[in-house]
């Protein structure tokens, strides 16, 4: 389990409020998506390859995905990064194994290896972004 500590987020709600729902949910997005670069970047370092497949590789597929809805008048936004629903089974293959595959994971330690970064990164463009919206 990935656990995180993050300070602030009464201030953070209160700015979000001030710059309105739209506006607030488009920093938040964008700003998550920044933070999840290097993530992305490391996913796709070390996923699967096959060079004689035909078609779309699994490593193509993966990217960061967003969705948003209204919860208890709030707006959230979630943030996925992976690959496509299309090469689901291939990646849970890869990263938990098989009977007739080593597991050799890609998804989690990407997870783990760039959580540090992904908080700081993500503070910075949220403060970024609020201040360029004023």
């Amino acid at each position: 389990m990935i656990t995180m500590g993050v300070s602030g987020l009464a201030e953070l709600e209160r700015k979000l409020i001030e710059l309105g729902e739209k506006v607030g949910t488009q920093v938040l997005r964008d700003a998550g998506k920044a933070a999840l670069e290097p993530v992305l970047e490391d996913m796709k370092q070390h996923a699967g390859f096959d060079d004689s497949a035909s078609g779309e590789h699994m490593r193509d597929s993966i990217k960061i995905r967003s969705s948003s809805s209204k919860s208890k008048g709030n707006a959230v936004v979630y943030l996925r990064v992976g690959p496509s629903k299309k090469h689901f089974i291939k990646a849970l293959a890869q990263e938990m194994g098989t009977v007739k595959q080593v597991a050799s994971p890609f998804i989690r330690p990407a997870l783990d290896y760039n959580q540090a970064k992904v908080l700081r990164i993500l503070a910075v463009e949220i403060r970024d972004r609020i201040e360029n919206k004023r």
